[in-house]
Order: structure tokens, then sequence, then C-alpha cells
């Protein structure tokens, strides 16, 4: 999913407008490139499209904020219909911070469940994830910069569908603990995070964390860290498999080469023996099949989308994205659908002007080109299996749009 990468933010909220209004740049200078080759991918019409008979592909309805606020946090229930976000906007120099909760079929605002002011915009609600049995949990954060630390608050919502805060969740000690991606799973109770903790002290690096927690019950289970030698790439990522129970996080080695750290959940082992083959790059999104011990990566470096057999831990594929030239036009965030044994990947910026979504089989075949989008720079995307239906950030700060792929 990868949608908490956008979370740090309260003291840079207006770095985001400019980075918005830049994209927007970017989306119009391609405007013009719509006859652009698809790079050659079997089985790609004209348009990019393998066309699907049984059903209409493509965007669907829009979720527009209640306030007009920006849209800093999203997530969906993939096991249901309701989904849930917070806003942002501005009144004057006071910071409106809300919990607002959404339909997904039709895409109506059910209730805004929390609003809160801050005057000097060091307080903001973020909703981080949707995990197993409908529970959302929300960041409220607390920044105070003359100190330079955080003392966060994590509300419940157990379960989003009940429309109210339910309870708090208990981080792991350390100062200015921060989760920056949450394992995209809604099938067990048992979730993983990668986390860091600060001293305070700005001179000092992040500890890196794997956080293994119930969130409902407020437990802490384990926590890993990464061994030593390897450093974990920023932006921090992590992906479960749950039928083994491991969760792999990318990080460098002393070569310089790719690595997937290891995190055993049950038995509390930690190895690095997963390497990727040489000028992989920095990973840019990932997600696993649970059922088929399939993950599928993005990088920027090399614009490409990479698959790789977690039974083995060798890579299987390595290609383009479709409609690329350039690390401009690389994938981004990915979904993984168990029932259909499918990777949908982003990416923000084609060739062909806009965004798109590309439907990938675990063999590393081009199913389908899904265009008409405008993804922001702080998007994710999350799909409902069962239905073949999803969610991604856009067309615009406040929004959000549904799919069908």
């Amino acid at each position: 999913m990868n949608v908490l990468l956008a979370k740090h933010k309260l003291l840079s909220r207006f770095l985001l407008g400019a980075a918005v209004s830049a994209f927007a740049a970017s989306l119009s200078a391609c405007a013009g490139s719509r006859g652009a080759p698809t790079n050659g991918f079997p089985g790609l019409s004209a348009s990019g499209t393998r066309p699907a008979a049984h059903r209409a592909a493509g965007p669907g309805v829009i979720v527009t904020s209640k306030f007009g606020g920006p849209i800093y946090g999203w997530a969906i229930d993939e096991n249901g219909t309701d989904g849930f976000f917070t806003e942002a906007p501005m009144d004057g120099y006071t910071l409106i911070s809300t919990i607002e909760t959404f339909d997904q079929t039709s895409g109506k605002i059910t209730k805004v469940v929390a609003r809160q002011r801050s005057k000097h915009e060091n307080r903001e609600l973020f909703a981080d994830a949707i995990l197993a049995n409908d529970v959302g949990l929300i960041d409220d954060e607390r920044a105070f910069v003359r100190q330079h630390i955080r003392r966060d608050i994590f509300d419940v919502m157990a379960p989003v569908s009940r429309n109210k805060l339910t309870g708090t969740w208990t981080r792991p000690p350390g100062q200015d603990f921060l989760i920056y991606d949450i394992a995209d799973q809604q099938s067990s109770p048992v979730t993983v995070m990668a986390a860091t903790i600060l001293d305070g002290v700005i001179t000092k690096p992040p500890t890196f964390e794997v956080v293994v927690t119930d969130v409902a019950k407020n437990k802490i289970l384990r926590t890993f860290y990464a061994p030593k030698g390897d450093g974990v790439n920023y932006p921090y990522f992590v992906a479960e498999d749950m039928t083994t129970q491991h969760a792999y996080v990318p990080a460098a080695n002393y070569h310089s080469e790719t690595v997937f750290i290891d995190y055993d959940i049950r038995g509390g082992r930690v190895s690095n023996d997963f390497v990727a083959p040489p000028f992989s790059g920095p990973v840019a999104g990932m997600a696993i099949d649970s059922a088929s011990h399939m993950m599928c990566t993005t990088t920027g470096s090399t614009y490409s989308v990479q698959m790789y057999d977690l039974k083995t831990k060798k890579q299987t594929f390595a290609g383009q994205i479709p409609n690329s030239g350039g690390e401009g036009q690389a994938g981004s965030s990915i979904a993984a659908d168990p029932i259909n044994h499918l990777f949908i990947v982003e990416q923000p910026n084609s060739l062909r002007g806009g965004s798109e979504i590309y439907v990938y089989d675990e063999q590393g075949n081009v199913l389908e080109s899904l265009s008409g989008f405008a993804f922001g720079p702080l998007s994710g995307i999350q799909v409902v299996a069962g239905s073949r239906t999803g969610y991604v950030a856009g067309p615009r700060a406040n929004q959000l749009e549904s799919f069908t792929y």
C-alpha cells in the first residue's frame, strides 16, 4: 500500500503545496504525448490497455473531503465497504484536523468522527491504516518544535464502521516514535510496522525498528532491529507473507547491494541473506501475495518492476515499467491481489500524460493499463480483491478515487 509515507509533514505542510504544483506542471508538460509507444509490451493495445470483456475497468467514484482540506492519510476496509481519511484545512492561521469515514461504493462521507483545532499547527490527526477486523489506527501527531520532539497519541476505531473513537494504542518505549509503513494485510490482528525512534539530537541518526503488535488488544508482541552492516533505506517499507509470517524490509549492505531483511515474526530470527541482483536499485514500493509467496517491487533509479519468489529468495522477473523513459516515470506504490494473483502498480507520471495503473500477473506480464488518473505526489494504493476494485489518492489534493481492474 505504502500510503503512510506521506505522514511526517507537521513542519513541512507548505512544502507539500509546492510539490503538488510541481507535479501538476509535470503532468501538463506530458499532456501532448498521448501517442507515445508502449515500450513494446505485448498484449497492450495502442491505448496501452488490454480490454476486459466482462467488466468496465478504469476510474470510478470520487471521494471529496467535507471541508475542502487536503487529505493526508487514508485507508479502506479490504474486506468490506467502509473507509476513512483525515483532512487538514486551514482557517486563517489555525489548522483544523478531522477524521471522516466514507462509503467505498458511493464515495459519500458517512460521518465526521473527530475534529480538532491547532493554533500553532503543532497538532494534526493522520489516518495510519485500517487493520484486520476493520480496526482503524489514527496518529494524533503532536510536535514540540522548540524541544525538537514528538509526543504522539494513537487513537483507535474498533471497528471503523461504528464511526467513533473507541480507545488508544500504546506505542513502544522511546522518544519520537514515528510510523513510516504498516504491512498491508487485513487477515490477522497481528500487525507489522516499520518505525523509527529518535533521541532528540539532530546529529544522531534515527534507530530503525520493526514493531509487531496487536493494536485492538493494545499489546506490543516483539520489536526487531536491522542486522549490523545493513543500512535500511529511506523511505522505510515493510511487507509481510502472512502464510509464513515472515516480514521483509529493503535495505543496503556494504557492497551497495539491495538486501531484503527477513524478519521471522513467530520465531524471532532475523536474516540478511536475501540479496537482489546487482544494480537492482533502491526499492520505491513493495507488496506480497501471501497465497503464492511472490513479492513485487518497484525501483526509481531503474524505473522498473521486479518479481521475487520468496520460497527461493530469487528474482524471477525485472522489466521497465511501460510508458517510461527515466526516473520521472518510475512506478511507486503496489497493492497485491492474492485471490487473482495480481499486482497493481501505480505510475504517477506516464509519458502519455497523467497517471496510470498497471495490472501485472506474477510472471511479469502487463495484463491491463488503466489511464485517466492524476495521482498526487503523496499517493498510495489499496484494493478489494474480491470485487477487483481499489482506491488511490487524487485527482485533487482533497480527493480519493476508486477504480476497477
